[in-house]
């Protein structure tokens, strides 16, 4: 038998007395976390409201009902169920409270007490994984509140409180501990997530009519599914970096979703977009045709030549002058439609492709990928890949996961695009402070730097330079008030150039209004500070400041005292006596805010009184099943499998004793 240890005047005593159930527990508890193990409520008696006999015991009294069948299942290699052990054992100490009244005053006293246990206690190095000892207050929930807004998971949440707390004996709780918050906080959130989504739109259309939304419901009132599709419009902004300017949710990939969506965009931007560039998706492509009529549709020609590897046969795609000849021919941008066709039919007849249905159907659809059939459209040679998308797609994987609710995709969404905000305001600033490094002495150089931002300009830049050091004027004449230069490149040609005399600057029709410093069209809404004077709430944006510069005090404060445990003693009494001052003693008894109370501190709207619309069941996207693997893809699968040993042969190889024959032949022939 074992007789636990604690310190003076913890140990229960038979007729102590206490005020209320609460301090009888509380007391108990305390004593068995000092002494190193754990309780738990045996049973009650009741009169009433009132409890009249409380019996407490350690956790680790009886013993597990299904001991039997545990040993069974073992035996099976717990085939029939998990492994999941007990701590059960047996243990009969225990404390019973008794409820007193007397004369019109009432009180619980110690009836009874056992101190014996049968096991040891815990050591004190193992104490912080008791339960007891593992409590999440408020320190915890505002750091785990403030790392769901960041999407920063329970286990790095746990690494940062470990660092801030100082060690892991410090922090308070596990990381099963934060994961478990999380997900009791995300279960609260399931049945309001749509709704409370809703709500905010609504809020933010009230704010800013340039803000639109819109959205379906089923004959059930619920959104279409989760894990839908997420379709950002991406565009690029003065600065040449991605800016989304739209987005929507797709339950599939239909032509009638497809039409959906662009019909949506349409009606949000007030006008069709000039061209789109997408994959090869049909879907997409009938939507295009019925909805956008005006719009250019192009495909990546990125995506087209990453399949040519399965198109053609291995000895072709390993031939040089075969790849060196059809990329001179499709990705040419000086070639006219005609010249395109007259390369591409030597291409095919040289390298006896004329068979190969892939290149007769890419042949047919050639209007819609080869660069020679959009030479008419401004910056044609900027567009011709979808690598912009592709980037903005990883760009807002680091913002989101696959299972986010619909409250947590569109909290990181806001940030995301606010990242991509702050980056243009940032490459503004630089335009406006940074003054470029000029490479000539041409005052139309020096006249780029004041009109274009310095990504531009670092391209007119270099052909600047280039023409510079490669064009040579042949001879010169003056018609009327130009002077007309005859001018040779490195390359043998002559052209003609027109220049104003006097002109020292770029003709503002040559400008382009694409890539000056001047603003393009900026957010009618998303910043935070403009939305809360649109909606006259200027307080809010005060009490913000207000809170960000307590934080930066207290830090300020808590580093300078940190260095000499008197300091730190100090300014622990000074707050304590601040908190009484302000709050009283309600302040040392805080108690943890309920699970809507967080979610409208991390989602910044309340729960709604009233739910129209509920959140949606789940779908399988067209690419969560099985598909088709290509033989590039099949062939790296097959190298990084381990070798073998063949029964039949002997040696190590990646086939076996039943295909040894057929392999040996396959390979001969190739």
């Amino acid at each position: 038998m074992v007789i636990p240890e604690c310190k003076d005047g913890l140990k229960p005593v038979v007729g102590m007395v206490f005020k209320s159930i609460e301090d009888a527990r509380s007391f108990y508890a305390e004593y068995a976390r000092d002494a190193g193990f754990e309780t738990r409520k045996f049973s009650h008696k009741a009169s009433g409201d009132v409890v009249t006999w409380l019996y407490m015991v350690c956790s680790r009294e009886g013993i597990k009902r299904t001991r039997e069948f545990d040993a069974v299942n073992a035996r099976q290699g717990f085939a029939n169920r998990r492994r999941r052990g007990s701590k059960r054992c047996g243990c009969n100490a225990k404390l019973t409270f008794k409820f007193v009244s007397e004369g019109g005053v009432a009180w619980y006293v110690v009836h009874y007490f056992i101190e014996e246990h049968n096991h040891s206690m815990v050591e004190d190095q193992h104490k912080r994984y008791m339960k007891s000892n593992r409590r999440l207050d408020q320190l915890h929930s505002k750091f785990i509140d403030d790392c769901m807004k960041a999407n920063i998971g329970p286990t790095m949440t746990f690494n940062l409180l470990r660092e801030v707390l100082g060690g892991y004996d410090s922090v308070g709780c596990t990381v099963t501990d934060i994961r478990n918050c999380v997900r009791d906080m995300k279960e609260h959130l399931k049945e309001v997530d749509a709704q409370l989504i809703l709500n905010k739109m609504s809020k933010k259309k009230e704010s800013c009519p340039g803000f639109h939304y819109v959205f379906e419901v089923d004959s059930n009132n619920k959104l279409t599914r989760y894990c839908m599709i997420f379709g950002p419009f991406t565009g690029k902004d003065n600065h040449g970096c991605p800016v989304t300017f739209a987005a929507g949710f797709l339950s599939n990939e239909s032509n009638e979703s497809f039409s959906w969506l662009f019909k949506q965009l349409v009606e949000c931007m007030g006008a069709a977009p000039k061209m789109i560039i997408t994959d090869q998706d049909r879907g997409m492509r009938l939507a295009i045709e019925l909805v956008l009529p005006d719009t250019r549709h192009r495909w990546c020609m990125w995506h087209i030549m990453l399949k040519l590897a399965d198109k053609v046969p291995k000895q072709l795609h390993a031939d040089e002058s075969f790849k060196k000849d059809l990329n001179a021919c499709v990705w040419s941008e000086l070639l006219e439609p005609a010249e395109f066709e007259e390369s591409w039919n030597n291409v095919i007849t040289q390298y006896g492709l004329e068979n190969v249905p892939w290149f007769k159907t890419m042949f047919e659809d050639r209007t819609f990928w080869v660069p020679a059939y959009f030479r008419d459209f401004p910056m044609a040679s900027l567009l011709k890949t979808t690598s912009i998308s592709e980037a903005e797609n990883s760009f807002f994987k680091r913002y989101s996961k696959p299972q986010f609710y619909f409250a947590e995709f569109v909290m990181q969404y806001d940030k995301a695009l606010d990242a991509q905000r702050n980056k243009s305001e940032r490459l503004d600033y630089f335009d406006s402070t940074i003054v470029p490094i000029l490479a000539t002495e041409l005052p139309f150089e020096e006249h780029a730097t004041t009109i274009y931002t310095d990504k531009m300009f670092k391209d007119v830049q270099a052909e600047i330079v280039e023409a510079y050091h490669s064009c040579n004027m042949v001879d010169m004449s003056v018609q009327s008030s130009n002077k007309v230069y005859r001018v040779s490149d490195g390359s043998r040609n002559t052209f003609n150039v027109n220049h104003e005399v006097g002109a020292e600057q770029i003709p503002e029709q040559y400008f382009g209004s694409r890539w000056l410093k001047r603003p393009l069209l900026k957010a009618v809404h998303g910043f935070p500070r403009h939305e809360f004077e649109m909606t006259g709430a200027p307080e809010v944006d005060a009490k913000r400041n207000a809170i960000t510069k307590m934080h930066k005090t207290y830090y300020r404060l808590a580093q300078k005292a940190e260095s000499h445990i008197n300091d730190v003693n100090a300014l622990i009494t000074g707050m304590e006596r601040l908190g009484l001052e302000l709050f009283g003693d309600e302040w040392l008894e805080v108690p943890s805010l309920d699970k809507g109370k967080r979610i409208e501190n991390v989602f910044g709207d309340p729960i709604p009184d009233a739910i129209n619309v509920h959140p949606p069941d789940t779908v399988h996207t067209k690419g969560s099943g099985s598909r088709k693997v290509s033989r590039k893809e099949a062939a790296i699968r097959q190298m990084h499998k381990p070798l073998r040993r063949c029964k039949k042969c002997r040696e190590l190889v990646r086939h076996d004793s039943r295909n040894c024959g057929k392999e040996k032949e396959k390979n001969k022939n190739k």
